[in-house]
């Protein structure tokens, strides 16, 4: 944990970007004991991240992002209703504000990222 938020503070100086992925926000603070460093590092990290990017979750993990990142009620009801009603929702908070964001892919872009061919085809999984 201490390696990553190194590398974080420094790509800010070096303006890199650095992308963080986490199904969960709780996913992060498993990284050691309630009170070890590790964990306290892990709960700096949801809040040293300028954007993020909240995809829709269920009611629980809701109730923990609007904890963890201070979401509004309307937020946390766009990432636990509206995110939830169809691929590609989220919502992104930039700074201090809150964007609901539709992402729509092209043909081309969906023939790359489309990785349920063997789902759908019947075959092995």
């Amino acid at each position: 944990m201490k390696s990553l938020d190194a590398n974080l503070r420094l790509s800010r100086r070096d303006a890199d970007v650095q992308i963080l992925l986490a199904h969960k926000p709780s996913d992060m603070l498993t990284a050691g004991d309630a009170s070890s460093q590790a964990v306290a590092i892990a709960r700096d990290l949801l809040h040293l991240c300028d954007t993020r990017v909240l995809h829709g979750q269920d009611q629980a993990v809701g109730d923990e992002l609007g904890t963890l990142l201070g979401l509004t009620p309307v937020a946390q009801r766009v990432v636990t209703d509206w995110a939830l009603a169809g691929k590609g929702r989220a919502l992104w908070l930039v700074g201090d504000r809150a964007f609901k964001v539709q992402t729509v892919l092209t043909q081309p872009e969906l023939r790359l990222t489309y990785t349920n061919d063997a789902l759908t085809a019947g075959g092995p999984a």
